[in-house]
């Protein structure tokens, strides 16, 4: 009777049956149908009916993403390039495949509650669902009717694997799978179960210290921050030598990152998502929504500024120590507005849009030496608004202990938080005496173009990166009194971003009339030398600060001195991200350490008030 039937029939007859249960490998394809004889086998296989497997994984999968995100190419203008062309109804299929089989082995693990042998590919799988999520994929991974039970998989994959490698001795080894495995907890749990205990949350802790606290060991940036401008190109003259291993030097040579990943249907190149960033997240975001105790972590601060006088004694005489970085006290309300829990979904996996900047930063940022990396306009605006949040501090002794090679003290070492605000500015730069070029003669990305008076290379900013690439003779404004704060902080900020114009010579403030010409250039205002600079004003346990600095085009790493005034209590060098659900998250270090070596750093992050 059935093979009687219209193709047509046939193909709703196999979508219902392939959509009324979860995608597994037993109802996708219906075999028990394609049994039955070889005329149906013919009208409803995969290989026969691709458009039939495209309908159903639209069906039970979000496809907004990856709709959005494959056909975009490097200059941000939604052509083809390196995502591998626009989707076809095989590619859906091949997904469809690809899914349904990762999400049946994880399955079958969980079933015997042994995910030891979890594969890459599997953990590839469902960090693309989360990161794609607009309300269908997650009914897959969390919930009655999952596939997979992702909370329970999480507990599991941190007994067999997080928990293991921080029990053997040495350094855990910085895997995909990890760092995969890593960010699929931070997007569903953020920084732990609900139902976390005090012991449980002990010891999910102890596992991330390693990637939070030896930050020579774990990189938390795409490319070295000393870098002012990527890719690099040919330029393999001028940049770092590894020298000889030893844990006092950094290690500032550019490497690639890139792994292939196999998704719809194609094979793309691209960063694993940093192991190290997800880490600090999950570590110190539960930290944030309790109660700072400033006075210890003042008294800690005050024992590691003590240290300088022996620093500097160290350094005359050819050693070289690290000093403090900032340590700060102040409100952690902004973060409450983050923490959606209950019953709902994690706010970091309701939309899929908020991981678009971050998925192509994976797709185009993974060989500093060769790729181009982002268009300039996809940051305008990620940073401008204030900001609050904390940032962590290691015990400065047993950082040294650290750094000689007790890895056991990463474990057991004392810490600490405090609390800052942030206020910043942006404002976007250019080579002066730009023109928009007549249709036909603009240039596209990385294409050579003269400005009249303008040296071809030249950079906006040639100082130290130690003072995020600024000349380091100039004195940051004070806080100058006026009627009100408020108007104080204005006329300190106002002077700041003066005194960074006058430090770009060859370089112009863009009118914001004319910010909109240029971000539509073809090349996105690249070979126009456009930059953007940030500039800003704060307040913590310490007193005001004046923040200074600028964000490399290329990943988006934006690098902030923080110098306090007018008590001159120091300067330190902040570099991060600002990630999905506008977390700012990086680290920050000492400005008196060369950047050859190996600094005293912490981990901060912030949320946009």
């Amino acid at each position: 009777m059935l093979a009687r039937l219209p193709p047509e029939i046939l193909s709703h007859i196999t979508f219902y049956l392939c959509i009324a249960q979860p995608p597994s490998s037993d109802a996708i394809p219906p075999i028990p149908l394609f049994q039955t004889c070889r005329t149906i086998y013919d009208a409803v296989a995969p290989e026969t009916n691709k458009r039939l497997y495209a309908r159903v994984f639209k069906a039970l999968f979000d496809v907004g993403a990856a709709e959005r995100r494959f056909g975009w190419d490097k200059t941000g203008r939604g052509n083809q390039g390196d995502s591998g062309g626009r989707l076809r109804a095989q590619d859906w299929v091949d997904e469809l495949r690809r899914r349904v089989e990762a999400l049946s082995r994880l399955k079958a693990r969980m079933e015997q509650e042994n995910v030891a042998g979890v594969t890459d590919e599997e953990l590839w799988v469902v960090y693309f669902m989360l990161t794609e999520n607009d309300g269908k994929n997650i009914k897959h991974l969390m919930g009655r009717q999952a596939m997979v039970d992702l909370p329970a998989f999480l507990d599991l994959y941190h007994r067999q694997h997080l928990l293991a490698a921080a029990l053997a001795p040495g350094y855990p080894k910085e895997t995909v799978g990890r760092s995969v495995a890593m960010w699929i907890g931070w997007l569903v749990l953020e920084s732990g179960m609900e139902d976390e205990t005090p012991k449980q949350r002990e010891e999910r802790q102890y596992a991330l210290r390693p990637y939070v606290f030896a930050a020579p060991r774990y990189d938390v940036y795409f490319a070295p921050w000393t870098l002012p401008t990527l890719p690099t190109l040919g330029l393999h003259a001028l940049l770092p030598v590894q020298q000889e291993s030893s844990p006092y030097v950094a290690d500032l040579v550019p490497r690639s990152r890139g792994v292939k990943v196999n998704i719809y249907g194609r094979t793309l190149s691209l960063c694993p998502p940093l192991i190290s960033q997800a880490a600090i997240l999950r570590f110190f975001y539960c930290g944030l929504e309790e109660e700072l105790d400033s006075d210890s972590a003042s008294m800690a601060i005050a024992a590691f500024v003590s240290r300088k006088e022996t620093a500097e004694e160290e350094t005359s005489s050819g050693q070289v120590t690290p000093t403090p970085g900032d340590h700060s006290g102040d409100s952690t309300a902004g973060f409450e507005a983050m923490r959606l829990h209950g019953n709902s979904v994690s706010p970091f996996v309701s939309s899929s849009a908020i991981h678009d900047r971050d998925f192509f930063r994976l797709l185009t940022c993974y060989d500093p030496t060769i790729t181009l990396g982002m268009p300039r306009s996809i940051w305008r605006g990620c940073w401008e608004g204030c900001w609050e949040g904390s940032f962590s501090f290691f015990d400065f002794d047993a950082f040294r202990e650290m750094l000689s090679g007790q890895a056991k003290v990463l474990y057991d070492g004392p810490y600490g938080e405090q609390a800052q605000v942030w206020k910043l500015r942006e404002t976007w730069v250019r080579r002066a005496g730009w023109k928009r070029a007549p249709i036909g003669k603009r240039r596209k990305r990385n294409e050579a173009e003269s400005v009249d008076g303008f040296e071809e290379g030249k950079l906006a900013v040639n100082g130290p990166m130690l003072n995020a690439g600024f000349p380091t003779d100039k004195i940051s404004p004070l806080f100058d009194n006026q009627p009100t704060f408020a108007a104080t902080e204005a006329a300190t900020l106002r002077e700041s971003i003066k005194q960074q114009l006058d430090a770009l010579e060859g370089y112009e403030q863009v009118p914001d009339a004319e910010l909109d010409e240029m971000m539509q250039e073809e090349d996105g205002g690249q070979n126009a030398g456009l930059e953007l600079l940030l500039t800003g004003t704060g307040h913590s346990a310490w007193g005001n600060f004046i923040l200074k600095g600028r964000v490399r085009a290329w990943d988006g790493m934006a690098s902030l001195v923080k110098e306090y005034a007018p008590d001159s209590r120091g300067k330190w060098i902040y570099r991060g991200y600002v990630l999905a659900g506008d977390v700012f998250v990086g680290r920050w270090r000492d400005t008196y350490t060369p950047e050859a070596y190996v600094g005293y750093e912490g981990a901060f992050i912030l949320n946009r008030r």
